[in-house]
């Protein structure tokens, strides 16, 4: 007798002690698995590094409706409602949600009805259940069917608050799919804008060589009947013929990019090329034009830098740094009990008769306890993946804000710089075609030659093609600005 009182106030300590360790464990981290993931702070610059002081231009998310150009806002329209990637990034969105409705579902009981008919053999004995005397003892098979009825029932407690955590996880999972759809869709005006200009330039670009290549061609014609008539040596009209072969591969060049970009333009807009036909809107705003144009009317001056913090990118970061917390979250309850709640209750007869009596009904109920003791160093390694995950994922976000930072500061960088050498090519213009105007005077008066005229003249047009392409490289650069700052997701 003393020897098992003494093993009963072993057992009583030792569970004493089970259960201070368990409560110390679960009050260590039980704040953790039901409080909110703490947000990451992130220091950013108040100012933007190249941020431009002068204009009058306010912020505006439709920026691509400042060119005044219906033709790229009837394409840009075209594109977001039929682009098929963005159509895929949309359904995402739809697909993350189904996990929010199936974890959710994990907070209701699992009930399931059943019925079966069995057909038994008891050899050897009767008894008076089956037979219906009273009787016992040797006997010859008895053969019997069973009825059986039942609703079950099971649950499983979210005692640790796992099924929650995986909740708002999948539901983080959804802004994450939100803010990807958000980058495809300003990825994909940006690139409709920036296909939109090149086909206008390419088309003045072509235009312009044409014309270089009919006064280089005339030029050849004049110095090849001075080289007949023994004016000149051969170097000026073999200088005239490479003129004319580089002339002609620029211009094969360029109708070939504008082929290829006027069929990516077909793609981002969800169009087959050959069903797809293009036009610029050439007067609209003067901005496909290639000279005086106001860029200063683009670009916001003092834009604030939080703005950035609403960059697609950046958001889906913060948002994914949430659903690995809540990742980790749930990885820290697998070290804990599960609690499952199990119910039965039916009929068992031998009749279908009198099949629904409470003679014949039959239940039990219980709770299930699972300790996770065996599967610990699988848990262990499921923690330390969702740890790490999580730490990744807060590397990612601070990676997203400062790249947000460097891409919008080189955008801006871009455009000062671009500005500059777009006024040095627009007086290079000016003055060129002042000069073709005075020779061309001449010309007429008889003061300079022809070729001289058209040497003027291919100054003039070369000049001409310079600016376009600079015109070009700052509508790209206004662009690349407002896709750097996240702008476009929202119409004013």
């Amino acid at each position: 007798m003393k020897i098992s009182r003494t093993k009963i106030k072993i057992n009583k300590i030792l569970f004493l002690l089970f259960c201070l360790s368990f409560g110390s464990v679960f009050i260590l981290s039980g704040c953790s698995l039901f409080s909110s993931p703490k947000k990451i702070a992130v220091k950013i610059p108040k100012k933007f590094k190249y941020a431009l002081k002068n204009g009058n231009m306010p912020v505006k998310n439709d920026w691509w409706k400042n060119f005044g150009d219906k033709e790229l806002d009837i394409l840009v329209g075209e594109a977001v409602k039929n682009n098929l990637n963005y159509l895929i990034a949309v359904k995402n969105i739809q697909v993350a949600k189904t996990y929010v409705s199936q974890n959710e579902s994990n907070l209701f009981p699992v009930v399931n009805f059943n019925f079966s008919t069995t057909r038994n053999k008891l050899p050897g004995y009767e008894t008076s259940i089956f037979s219906g005397s009273g009787s016992s003892g040797a006997a010859s098979t008895v053969i019997y069917n069973l009825n059986q009825a039942g609703l079950s029932a099971s649950y499983e407690l979210d005692a640790w608050n796992q099924v929650n955590n995986a909740i708002k996880q999948a539901k983080a999972n959804v802004a994450v799919s939100k803010e990807d759809a958000d980058v495809v869709k300003l990825t994909l005006i940006s690139n409709v804008a920036q296909a939109y200009f090149q086909i206008s330039a390419l088309e003045k670009s072509a235009d312009n060589l044409r014309k270089q290549y009919a006064a280089e061609k005339e030029i050849l014609k004049l110095y090849m009947i001075q080289y007949k008539d023994g004016l000149i040596d051969a170097e000026p009209v073999e200088t005239a013929k490479t003129n004319l072969e580089i002339l002609k591969t620029e211009l094969n060049d360029s109708v070939k990019l504008q082929d290829i970009t006027e069929n990516t333009l077909a793609y981002y807009i969800g169009k087959f090329p050959e069903k797809f036909k293009f036009k610029t809107d050439t007067k609209a705003g003067n901005f496909n034009g290639y000279n005086g144009m106001n860029y200063s009317n683009l670009i916001p001056p003092n834009i604030p830098s939080e703005i950035l913090t609403q960059r697609p990118d950046v958001k889906g970061a913060e948002y994914s740094v949430l659903s690995y917390a809540y990742a980790k979250k749930e990885s820290l309850a697998n070290f804990f009990p599960v609690l499952n709640l199990t119910g039965n209750y039916g009929y068992a007869s031998p009749g279908l008769n009198n099949f629904v009596t409470d003679t014949n009904s039959v239940w039990n109920f219980g709770l299930n306890i699972l300790a996770p003791i065996f599967n610990y160093k699988t848990n262990i390694s499921i923690y330390k993946r969702s740890k790490l995950q999580y730490q990744q994922a807060v590397l990612n976000y601070r990676n997203a804000v400062i790249n947000a930072f460097s891409e919008t500061d080189s955008a801006l960088a871009n455009y000062k710089r671009d500005v500059k050498t777009l006024k040095s090519y627009e007086n290079n213009f000016n003055y060129s075609l002042k000069l073709f105007h005075i020779y061309g005077i001449q010309y007429k008066t008889g003061i300079a030659s022809r070729i001289t005229y058209l040497t003027y003249k291919l100054d003039m047009l070369n000049a001409e093609y310079n600016l376009i392409n600079q015109n070009l490289l700052l509508q790209e650069d206004v662009i690349g600005v407002y896709n750097a700052l996240g702008m476009g997701l929202k119409t004013d």
